[in-house]
């Protein structure tokens, strides 16, 4: 399973690569940008799946599902082909291609490559989590002082307040703020209403270093609620328990006008 997830993040890296000087973006309904090259290497991720495991669901950010209904027990890939379009449009390294995968409710496997810095994290359930093939250790407990580093969005500034005295860091992805978290980047990272393409795949490299994602009431994320697609409605915290909890008396959210 992580060879085949390797290689599959390797090559579609490559592929986005070959076609980023070329790609144009567009606005999708939800004003957010996509290119051609994002559905192009969607197809080429889905296809590879599909042909080494036929019976499994796939869900992507720029085709869909591949599946009617849920069935209970069956394994979900999930697919961003590159979760950061805005940097990848505009020639900075901060983009990456995710998969991830899970069965009920949990992440079994599971990576993101980021081509322009040669960085590849993957891990498989119960095996751990490595970094370009060398392990990564279990995140430790940190205490926050005026440089310790938290991965948030640029939203953050129109959406949240966030009385937090050290250095917020924002690189234009989703995925890549996880995997940062998961390498002990920072103490952790706040993502503002994510899909599953956008975290499944960093977030089993997240758990198995001990991290997890949760609620700024500290309920813990279950998956399942955006298996079909679904955004989620709330801010999410990504990183070892025991640090994020420190964050969440730090978050004001502000409340969003309505469409």
């Amino acid at each position: 399973m992580k060879a085949f997830i390797e290689d599959t993040l390797r090559e579609a890296g490559r592929m986005a690569l070959a076609l980023a000087s070329n790609a144009k973006g567009e606005r999708k309904a939800d004003r957010s940008l996509v290119s051609d090259a994002d559905r192009q290497v969607e197809t080429y991720i889905t296809k590879r799946i599909t042909e080494r495991f036929p019976d499994d669901r796939i869900i992507g950010e720029e085709h869909g599902a591949t599946f009617t209904a849920e069935i209970d027990g069956q394994r979900l890939w999930a697919i961003d082909p590159i979760d950061g379009t805005n940097p990848f449009l505009n020639g900075l390294p901060t983009w990456g291609v995710c998969i991830g995968a899970m069965e009920k409710g949990e992440p079994t496997a599971g990576g993101m490559f980021l081509p322009r810095l040669d960085e590849m994290l993957l891990a498989v359930r119960g095996e751990g989590a490595v970094r370009n093939g060398a392990p990564l250790p279990q995140l430790q407990p940190m205490e926050i002082d005026n440089q310790t580093v938290l991965l948030s969005p640029s939203s953050r500034k129109r959406f949240y307040k966030m009385n937090f005295p050290g250095k917020s860091m924002a690189y234009g992805s989703i995925a890549a703020h996880v995997a940062f978290a998961a390498t002990g980047s920072g103490i952790g990272a706040l993502v503002d209403r994510p899909y599953i393409w956008d975290i499944l795949g960093p977030l089993a490299v997240l758990m198995e270093v001990g991290g997890g994602a949760f609620y700024p009431d500290g309920r813990p994320l279950d998956l399942r609620s955006l298996a079909a697609g679904q955004k989620e409605e709330n801010p999410l915290f990504f990183g070892l328990a025991e640090n994020t909890e420190k964050l969440y008396p730090m978050l004001e959210i502000i409340p969003r006008p309505k469409k």
